[in-house]
């Protein structure tokens, strides 16, 4: 049954243990497997981010650095994609609004409205983080922000960041968190576990801000902030595309003059639009505190210890993740998706 205030939810999804488990172990299989294989490709390919970037004491090779992402890129989602693609076959999952690939609820125009605003607004904290380093630094950078801070903003500059931060990066992963994790466990569990069990692993993923550092912790929280607005945007409106343009202008580059701006912009948005802010985050409020949110975790916890005996014994991590691999097909061939039908 579709809840109320959603517009990218199947129309018969009904709450089933096995279900539900099926559904988060092929969420899990998926981004593991890209990960790993990102992992893999940044041991053949050259040079290497800390090289591109000058770490190692040698020139920076911002150029070769955007070449090196873009093949790292081409095979971790090319992993992504292609395991999509093969259990949304079987399952019969492959429509443009099953991955929330339309327009959803919204107009062109509107699409580009909510992108912006959640771009500044949810964007806030970050841009408030990278503003006060600039201008009075209460932590430390990550080598890459310390390393950016004294590059020159030239043709080089931008293209590395269009590649790895502001340009590509949002589409491929709201494409995949958004469109396809959130997508697949709104099949099987309520809108409000979706979320958390798509939005948290995305922010525990950005693993070069796990540090006890203030900033670090800061810029934690806020990665946190910005995916769970990602995540109830795309549920509200049935689109990814608000969020990946909320996303790109979160990861454009600013010194402190443009920090000061977008935070002047978004306190705008904020007090121009506080009646109609405040009534969605009210929305996002009521579909993530329901009894439906906890009562699905009860089928997910045997995704996160398997995950957990994974990570425990890497020695035989490749065949946990094959005999999960053959199981999550099997049950995908049995409990087929709930996108196949159509509203009454």
């Amino acid at each position: 049954m579709t809840s109320p205030h959603t517009a990218f939810e199947p129309p018969n999804r009904k709450f089933k243990i096995i279900p539900a488990f099926v559904g988060g172990l092929e969420v899990v299989l998926l981004i593991g497997a890209s990960t790993g294989a990102a992992v893999m490709a940044q041991s053949l390919f050259t040079p290497s981010l800390g090289e591109a970037l000058g770490l190692a004491g040698n020139e920076q090779n911002l150029l070769g650095g955007a070449w090196t992402m873009l093949r790292i890129f081409a095979v971790q989602y090319g992993v992504l994609i292609g395991l999509a693609a093969l259990f949304g076959l079987l399952r019969g999952r492959h429509s443009l609004k099953s991955h929330a690939l339309g327009k959803g609820n919204l107009s062109t125009l509107g699409i580009i409205k909510w992108g912006v605003a959640l771009g500044l607004v949810a964007g806030a904290p970050a841009t408030l983080v990278l503003f006060l380093q600039d201008v009075a630094p209460f932590g430390q950078d990550t080598p890459v922000w310390a390393a950016l801070r004294e590059t020159p903003w030239d043709m080089r500059f931008w293209t590395f960041l269009f590649v790895g931060s502001f340009g590509l990066v949002p589409l491929l992963e709201e494409v995949t968190w958004r469109g396809y994790a959130l997508g697949r466990m709104t099949e099987v569990i309520a809108p409000g576990a979706a979320i958390l069990f798509t939005s948290v692993p995305f922010a525990l993923l950005h693993v070069q801000y796990a540090s006890t550092d203030p900033a670090m912790i800061a810029t934690s929280v806020s990665v946190m902030v910005a995916s769970l607005a990602f995540a109830f945007t795309t549920l509200r409106t049935g689109t990814i595309w608000p969020a990946v343009i909320g996303h790109a202008i979160i990861n454009l580059p600013a010194d402190s003059w443009l920090g000061a701006v977008q935070l002047g912009l978004a306190v705008l948005v904020l007090i121009a639009f506080f009646r109609p802010i405040t009534a969605e985050i009210g929305k996002w409020i009521e579909l993530l505190f329901r009894w439906t949110t906890l009562q699905a975790f009860v089928a997910l916890v045997p995704v996160i210890l398997l995950a957990g005996l994974a990570m425990a014994f890497q020695a035989y991590a490749f065949w946990i993740a094959l005999a999960v691999f053959v199981l999550t097909l099997g049950l995908g061939l049995i409990y087929r998706s709930a996108w196949r039908h159509k509203p009454a």
